[in-house]
């Protein structure tokens, strides 16, 4: 799916959110997606396969709202670290509500494809179509940053999301200091 959700694959992007801050996730059926977001069955499945379809363009559209801001400054460590956690301050409320379903799995699992594909290449135009093309020094540096903010990320969620968006950029900027002191 296009990373702009239409009305009706919006609407049920907006009922499953709806209906996850009251049931859990598991038991949310197809019938109360189409009712809750106002279309029928049929619909559904014109746009999706399963709930993890609908949270997955959800996190895509999400990204890629991630990208367009990242793409109004040039980027260095600091600025892309402070970005990337001032985005997720501001999606808190969703970063909550998948740690209530125990859901966080979900993004972690799909976010190295997610933030290649909706933020890497809409923020660096020269990256090949497919993560697996980058070299192979590029693919480890990407994962390893990427498992590092991850983590960092989940510690802020279990934390309770005190920390601002500057402290976490301090705290990764930090850790890369201390690295390369190792070296």
């Amino acid at each position: 799916m296009e990373s702009s959700p239409n009305k009706a694959q919006q609407a049920y992007i907006d009922a499953l959110l709806f209906l996850m801050k009251s049931k859990p996730y598991s038991q949310i059926t197809v019938s109360e997606l189409a009712g809750k977001a106002g279309y029928d069955r049929r619909t559904y499945y014109r746009y999706f396969t399963s709930k993890d379809d609908i949270l997955y363009s959800y996190c895509a559209s999400l990204l890629s709202d991630m990208a367009d801001e990242m793409n109004k400054t040039v980027l260095t460590p600091k600025s892309g670290f402070l970005q990337f956690f001032t985005f997720w301050n501001r999606n808190r409320e969703f970063l909550s509500l998948l740690n209530k379903q125990n859901l966080l799995f979900f993004l972690g699992e799909k976010q190295d494809q997610l933030l290649y594909q909706h933020v890497g290449r809409k923020v660096h135009d020269d990256l090949p179509p497919e993560l697996t093309d980058v070299s192979e020094f590029s693919r480890y540096a990407y994962y390893f940053t990427l498992g590092g903010l991850w983590q960092m990320l989940i510690l802020w969620i279990r934390d309770g999301m005190r920390l601002t968006p500057e402290q976490l950029t301090n705290h990764a900027l930090s850790i890369f200091s201390e690295m390369q002191k190792l070296s």
